[in-house]
């Protein structure tokens, strides 16, 4: 760990092989002079004061560390570049990569997801949850969907007397049809505690994986608080891809 900021990690390597797209989907035009990844850097710029950045790079993607090089530099946001470990695979494999680079609290973003409605605060509201002693948190949306909830990380999320925020009660990445109807919400990011990131993330990426839990199973999401976001478009599909580039959910 360096520094006193927080750090907000952007996995940037996946190759979206699954879209065929000739450009990464972090620079999918979204308007006039504007790509996926600059909605991402809208919701940092209000705290670039108390953090640091770090872009997690695949190969091929000179094209992205220019745009964040230069859009971090107005921002006045520190902004690191690392290589994903080809060992280590998914955007999880992204944040074991540069975990000494994780920070007091550590908050994960994804670039090809975008807030429906502006939401300033919720990068700092979300690691403040950490900073207050929590091991993890999340940002999320609620979701009745069973087809959106099968193929998303899902959360099952249970309002607890006496506090601001529901808590996780149940977790898992792309449960199926099958499974869906267990959950009613989807997270858009989360944050962990720096002495909680191997716990946390030890249960995130065997989910992402597909891999068996360990004996404590999802212990150390259950109690996170989360905060609401409302609605957010995935770019993984070709309609939400058409939605973005024509603006219609921006």
């Amino acid at each position: 760990m360096t520094g006193g900021r927080d750090t907000v990690v952007l996995p940037c390597a996946g190759t979206g092989s699954r879209l065929g797209l000739p450009i990464p989907k972090e620079l999918v035009p979204t308007g006039p002079g504007r790509v996926a990844l600059d909605h991402t850097l809208d919701l940092l710029a209000p705290h670039a004061q108390r953090l640091r950045l770090v872009a997690v790079l695949g190969p091929g993607r000179e094209a992205t560390a220019r745009h964040l090089t230069a859009r971090c530099a107005d921002l006045a946001l520190p902004l690191a570049l690392c290589s994903q470990d080809a060992k280590l695979a998914e955007s999880t494999g992204a944040v074991l990569s540069c975990a000494a680079w994780w920070g007091p609290a550590t908050a994960v973003l994804l670039p090809d997801q975008i807030l429906n409605a502006p939401a300033p605060s919720a990068v700092g509201d979300l690691l403040d949850l950490v900073r207050a002693g929590h091991r993890a948190a999340f940002l999320t949306a609620a979701e009745s969907d069973r087809q959106r909830l099968a193929v998303d990380g899902a959360l099952r999320l249970e309002t607890v007397a006496d506090q601001a925020w529901p808590n996780v009660a149940d977790f898992a990445d792309k449960p199926g049809l099958d499974q869906a109807d267990r959950f009613n919400a989807v997270w858009f990011a989360y944050a962990f505690a720096h002495r909680h990131g191997p716990a946390v993330l030890d249960v995130l990426h065997r989910a992402t994986l597909r891999q068996p839990f360990g004996p404590e199973g999802i212990a150390p999401l259950l109690g996170a608080p989360t905060l609401d976001v409302g609605p957010f478009t995935d770019l993984g599909t070709w309609p939400s891809l058409a939605a973005a580039i024509t603006g219609s959910v921006l």
